[in-house]
């Protein structure tokens, strides 16, 4: 079976770092960027280990949807939560 990596074209476009430094001059003019990693203002970061099979299909199914995994498991967490009260 073929492995499939997936990449946003964010990703993709992102200059990568050689041996963890930059040089003088891209930091003079780095502007104050988010550390890589960091959750967004107003966000928690949530670190779970699920089934690769079930990671597979939640991006299989943020693909066909043309949204975020994310988006896909906020949604699932609220619909849960709701179902709870």
């Amino acid at each position: 079976m073929e492995q499939i990596d997936f990449v946003t074209v964010e990703e993709q476009q992102r200059p990568r770092k050689r041996n963890g430094t930059t040089s003088a001059a891209a930091a003079r003019t780095t502007k104050k960027v988010a550390r890589q990693g960091a959750a967004r203002e107003g966000y928690r970061r949530l670190t779970a280990d699920i089934p690769a099979d079930l990671h597979k299909r939640l991006k299989m199914q943020a693909l066909m949807e043309d949204r975020s995994v994310t988006e896909l498991i906020v949604q699932a967490a609220e619909s849960f939560l709701r179902n709870r009260d």
